[in-house]
């Protein structure tokens, strides 16, 4: 594809350094795009919103003026292309007059958190306020039975694996066979999670770990423990031999918590649901997958007790999934949907539902 220019319409953490955001979604697939050789500019809606509000926070009376801003900015730029990304502050109003401004600009929405109806805390309905003014919509999961409330047969929706990109994921644990920690698990500790098909307080999920890994370093940041921001989060995985991949939901196919591509990048052997259907991706020489509470508890033990099995897994999972998530891969993905041109049997996972 020749090279295009692109406007990334993102939380991109300028002012709110919080989470392992430096590790986000929208880091890698900007690294990614102009690896493939786009020029992208990347637009903060959220802290452009704060500047134009009072006090630095975010209030819906700047609404109007950042939409204003980012109509500017986009006129000024003239993109052939804008991906936004859980970018709510963009009103639908706004992207219709780009559109009529820029007749030939293409337009793609992706959002990388749950669309469980039960448990997606809004994102179905942020994602459908702009779902008829732009050109294709991906969601990180493949799960059929979820699309439906998306108008498939009107829309273009698809799924987007979580990217992996060796510049953030940087650590090759697997080539140590002794870490600071056996076991890691980050998690909200005020969230709602799935485990082994039951939802739970992630605090109850928590105190069923710790009982069952006694005798193991195992770490719960953000529980038990200070939050991990920044380069922190980053520093911390590099010092676990293996981690659990907890995410919001696990009956919903392929769909996981990031977690797993920040576990799996660093070449931290992960423990994943079974019922995530991530074993027609990987194999068991690749993650620890499980499918009850006991089969976790055994695998944990096992692994700890035999590291050199765990340093071969844990280094087959990071080849794996840095072969067919890798951020070059997902940018690709992306900018085809975007722009109409690319091919299913080019991508290793299901694309277009």
């Amino acid at each position: 594809m020749e090279s295009k220019r692109i406007v990334h319409c993102a939380n991109f953490n300028l002012q709110r350094l919080k989470g392992c955001f430096m590790n986000s979604l929208q880091f890698k697939l900007t690294n990614g795009l102009i690896r493939n050789g786009h020029s992208v500019f990347c637009y903060p809606d959220r802290d452009a919103l704060r500047m134009y509000s009072m006090f630095g926070h975010m209030s819906k009376f700047a609404l109007k003026k950042a939409n204003a801003a980012f109509l500017k900015y986009c006129i000024t730029t003239r993109p052939d292309g804008i991906i936004f990304a859980h970018a709510d502050t963009i009103f639908p109003e706004t992207i219709a007059e780009i559109k009529h401004q820029l007749p030939n600009v293409k337009i793609l929405q992706y959002n990388i958190d749950t669309i469980h109806p039960e448990h997606d805390n809004g994102n179905i309905s942020k994602i459908l306020s702009k779902i008829d003014i732009v050109d294709a919509t991906l969601i990180t999961t493949a799960d059929i039975k979820r699309f439906d409330v998306f108008s498939p047969q009107k829309h273009k929706v698809g799924f987007i694996p979580n990217a992996v990109d060796k510049s953030l994921e940087t650590a090759k644990v697997f080539e140590k066979s002794s870490l600071d920690y056996d076991l890691i698990c980050a998690v909200n500790p005020k969230a709602i999670r799935q485990f082994c098909g039951k939802f739970a307080k992630t605090t109850e999920i928590i105190e069923k770990i710790a009982h069952n890994t006694q005798g193991l370093k195992v770490l719960f940041p953000q529980v038990i423990g200070d939050k991990l921001d920044g380069a922190n989060y980053q520093a911390t995985i590099e010092t676990s031999a293996m981690g659990i991949n907890l995410s919001a939901i696990n009956e919903d196919y392929l769909y996981s918590s990031d977690r797993m591509a920040h576990l799996m990048g660093n070449g931290v052997l992960a423990f994943v649901d079974k019922a995530t259907g991530f074993n027609d991706l990987f194999s068991d020489e690749e993650i620890a997958f499980y499918q009850s509470e006991e089969e976790l508890w055994d695998k944990i033990r096992y692994f700890h007790e035999h590291p050199a099995e765990r340093q071969r897994i844990a280094r087959n999972g990071w080849k794996k999934y840095h072969e067919l998530f890798n951020e070059k891969l997902v940018a690709k993905y992306v900018s085809e949907v975007m722009f109409g041109d690319f091919k299913k049997e080019d991508y290793p996972w299901p694309t277009i539902i």
